[in-house]
């Protein structure tokens, strides 16, 4: 075999100046088998040395399109060799193969199975795949929050007979998600980078919003911490709590620290419709160092609860305190499901890969199905809820049964004197 033959015949990968390359269409992908026999040329030599000889038909070493040498190899054998590293620009994993296979009459199949050929992403399209992946996360997050909220937003509408302090507090918990996850959508499909350069006065409107309802929902997690530890650590009866207090809490104490956020923004950081924030100014501390101190006091909160539980009410089997065991139950879940989300933002992932995709998902998840989590704890499992409907639901049923029986007694055919009498005997009966 001749060397400078051989060299001629195999063209250099990666280069824009192979003969091969430039009678492929861009668009070719090593993800499929491909045709690449190359027409009118017969098979070639390997630029690689052979060290075996083969008796009987075989297929000559020959380079195909790609630029792979396939070795000289005995017919009816399937002939594996390396990925090439590069095809048109893009990288491939070389630790796969490619397939060819050397038929009966001495020569090579004219297609090649690169199937297993993968593409290695650089790390740009890497970031958009998993920044993709994160959106999709979010958007079904928030759907599923949105719509298990509202179903618990109407119960605790419509059932008027547990409207008691306790289920008032979660329903404006629930109240505060609806808002928020509106607003998420709200900020969503209404910004992009057009609005963000623009900074006009509607995008930080919105932003403020989206920032107050965030801050509402730990304040209405610390009312409902602050209405357990008086219930149970204090031991005061919670007839003495007011409606009106936890309101103050939940709803009013939020705007003054938002009102102060949008002044700072306002004066040090009026840009991109007030989100993210600029290299040495704080200004979303004003409304961040809120929410983590009463976050670390629901935790006190908690610690307090727990250790009286496990003492002086174990024993104790009365109803009000199995509610109050329940309630502790789904907040111990829920905080530090409110918690753990809240401080990832302040948690650097660091440069591993596989660090900030775990980082990626798991707070995209906690962030977007928050609401769902709020509304199973403490709606769709509240025994007082599910007791509720379970009554109204047989009260429904009753009430249909008898419609339905004088109905049918109503549609017998007979004289006016006999039908009156049938259906007065009839309801008497019900």
């Amino acid at each position: 075999m001749a060397e400078g033959r051989s060299r001629a015949g195999k063209p250099e990968l990666g280069s824009s100046k192979s003969t091969w390359k430039a009678g492929l269409k861009p668009s070719l992908s090593l993800q499929s088998n491909l045709d690449l026999q190359q027409p009118g040329r017969g098979p070639q030599t390997s630029a690689y040395p052979v060290h075996f000889i083969l008796a009987g038909p075989q297929c000559n070493a020959s380079v195909d399109l790609i630029g792979t040498c396939w070795p000289r190899s005995a017919v009816g054998q399937l002939v594996a060799r390396p990925c090439p590293e590069y095809f048109y620009g893009v990288r491939y994993n070389t630790t796969n193969n490619g397939y060819r296979e050397c038929l009966a009459n001495g020569s090579w199949a004219a297609r090649v199975n690169y199937s297993q050929c993968q593409e290695i992403l650089s790390e740009e399209r890497k970031s958009k795949l998993h920044y993709h992946i994160a959106v999709i996360i979010n958007y079904l997050g928030h759907c599923v929050s949105l719509g298990a909220l509202l179903m618990a937003f109407v119960l605790f509408m419509r059932l008027r007979s547990i409207r008691c302090l306790r289920n008032i507090i979660h329903w404006n918990l629930i109240t505060a998600f609806i808002l928020r996850n509106a607003t998420w959508f709200v900020v969503q499909l209404t910004m992009n980078p057009e609005v963000h350069e623009s900074n006009v006065v509607w995008c930080r409107l919105v932003t403020a919003a989206y920032n107050y309802f965030h801050v509402t929902n730990f304040f209405w997690m610390f009312g409902e911490g602050c209405y357990l530890h008086t219930a149970i650590v204090l031991t005061y009866s919670t007839d003495k709590l007011r409606k009106w207090m936890f309101i103050c809490i939940g709803w009013c104490i939020p705007f003054p620290i938002i009102v102060a956020w949008a002044i700072g923004k306002l004066y040090y950081d009026n840009e991109k419709c007030w989100f993210g924030k600029r290299a040495g100014v704080y200004t979303d501390y004003i409304y961040q160092g809120p929410m983590i101190l009463v976050l670390l006091i629901n935790f006190i909160f908690l610690f307090n609860i727990v250790r009286i539980l496990m003492t002086k009410l174990r024993a104790s089997t009365t109803s009000e305190t199995i509610q109050y065991r329940k309630a502790v139950k789904a907040t111990l879940v829920l905080l530090p499901l409110l918690g753990i989300t809240y401080m990832l933002f302040f948690v650097n992932p660091g440069e591993d890969e596989i660090s900030r995709i775990v980082f990626i998902y798991f707070n995209s998840f906690l962030e977007s199905f928050q609401g769902f989590f709020v509304s199973v704890f403490y709606c769709f499992l509240n025994s007082e809820v599910r007791s509720a409907v379970r009554k109204r639901w047989h009260r429904w049923q009753d009430k249909h049964s008898i419609r339905a029986r004088v109905a049918r007694a109503m549609s017998i055919p007979t004289s006016p004197t006999r039908v009156s009498f049938h259906s007065i005997k009839q309801s008497t009966a019900v």
